[in-house]
């Protein structure tokens, strides 16, 4: 008897807790100006769903398209160690996501870096990583790239070109960032 109403018991409560991947949330790291900025739940998770619009679609990538990088696409895992000791944001998504090519191709994301403060970009380059598979990637998606570097949360914290470059963005009725003009565009990797 005290069996069954043990597996009632627990059968209830499995029913009733959420599942483990219902509770995990993205882990978000920032990075700026060589300090980690602590953000509030609401800006980590809304940099995290930026993250995700960023890498949903970009050009070419190390892993499928490597004659677009030269020689540079056999060091991409230098190259994430290097961006990870400076400026930017990585994400460790609770769910693995989807990036696709314009080029062709799709690979699955666990992680995500997205440079900022570099020398040569507004945003940008982009890296993902899925277990061991290291990726960067070219020419992902701008406007979210431009939301994520114009945040009022990250301003402070970002040099002052951020500041002005997000000054000059027109923005629709939501406040979202609409077409840069053509100096601003092709400064995201």
């Amino acid at each position: 008897m005290k069996r069954p109403l043990f597996l009632l018991v627990l059968g209830f409560l499995a029913q009733s807790a959420p599942s483990i991947a219902q509770t995990r949330t993205e882990e978000v790291s920032l990075r700026l100006g060589g300090k980690e900025i602590q953000l509030a739940p609401a800006s980590r998770a809304r940099v995290a769903a930026l993250a995700r619009e960023v890498l949903s679609r970009c050009g070419p990538n190390t892993r499928q398209h490597p004659g677009n990088f030269g020689q540079s696409a056999a060091s991409v895992e230098q190259r994430w160690r290097s961006a990870l000791e400076g400026s930017g944001l990585r994400v460790r998504f609770a769910q693995p996501m989807v990036t696709e090519s314009h080029l062709g191709g799709r690979l699955e994301v666990s992680e995500a870096l997205i440079v900022l403060e570099h020398p040569q970009y507004f945003v940008g380059p982009d890296f993902t990583r899925h277990g061991s598979t290291m990726a960067e990637h070219l020419q992902c998606d701008y406007l979210p790239s431009l939301e994520l570097a114009c945040l009022a949360e990250l301003a402070p914290h970002l040099p002052a070109r951020y500041r002005e470059i997000c000054a000059k963005l027109e923005r629709d009725a939501r406040g979202r960032i609409v077409m840069p003009p053509p100096d601003v565009a092709p400064s995201c990797s």
